[in-house]
């Protein structure tokens, strides 16, 4: 074995602690500061966050630069900050796309394996007319480009349907995928406070923001761009 793989599992292993939730994703990174990370704590934190699919970081200060300087080391991921001194901040809950893939009986596993799904959106006029304009074909199944595992491609539930099926049947097992994802066996959630630092692969997980009471279900859009269109 050679000394620069020596010293890049020794980077894996030692350069920044990980603890994993216990829950199907999620683990807290400790005792770490995001601002003095150089490649190889980064490259240790990207393999955390390819097997954990989510990481916490606590107790950060950090500036708009510092953010926008460690988002830019990232392809298809997002984060959410809470500024220090906050008490208490945003819920977030996410649920593992990998888990929902592998709870699948087998028959429903065969089932969805050649789908397609397309996601609309809805554009209103400025004399209020509104428009729906289809998106692109996606998988319903796609696999990681990074890790290989297979996943539930779900994307947003709202304004999606399964090519090919009638609309009672696409709902019906939309909303069947969709309850599937979201057990609490499949979901880890965590209320930020000053200081927390909360990153995830958006291709293999949904997350939920809850602020100020209303809460909001999202899939960044980098999804779209990681599974391949039909």
């Amino acid at each position: 074995m050679s000394l620069r793989s020596n010293v890049a599992r020794h980077a894996e292993s030692s350069l920044i602690q990980v603890i994993p939730t216990g829950k199907a994703l999620g683990a807290e990174v400790c005792n770490v500061d995001l601002r003095s990370f150089d490649d190889w704590a980064f490259a240790s934190f990207m393999r955390a966050l390819l097997k954990h699919q989510v990481l916490l970081v606590r107790n950060q200060r950090l500036g708009d630069r510092d953010i926008a300087a460690f988002s830019r080391r990232f392809g298809h991921a997002d984060l959410m900050y809470t500024s220090h001194g906050t008490m208490l901040g945003d819920r977030l809950a996410f649920c593992s796309l990998y888990a929902a893939y592998d709870a699948l009986s087998p028959a429903l596993r065969s089932r969805v394996a050649h789908l397609k799904v397309r996601h609309t959106t809805t554009e209103t006029s400025d004399d209020g007319r509104r428009t729906t304009i289809a998106g692109p074909v996606h998988p319903l199944v796609g696999n990681h480009a990074d890790t290989g595992r297979p996943m539930l491609a779900l994307g947003q539930r709202r304004h999606s349907y399964v090519v090919g099926l009638e609309h009672d049947e696409s709902d019906a097992l939309l909303d069947d995928l969709w309850q599937l994802a979201e057990r609490p066996e499949f979901t880890w959630a965590h209320t930020c406070r000053g200081g927390d630092l909360v990153v995830w692969d958006t291709r293999c997980t949904i997350h939920r923001q809850e602020a100020l009471g209303i809460p909001r279900l999202a899939h960044s859009p980098p999804l779209w761009n990681a599974i391949p269109t039909a």
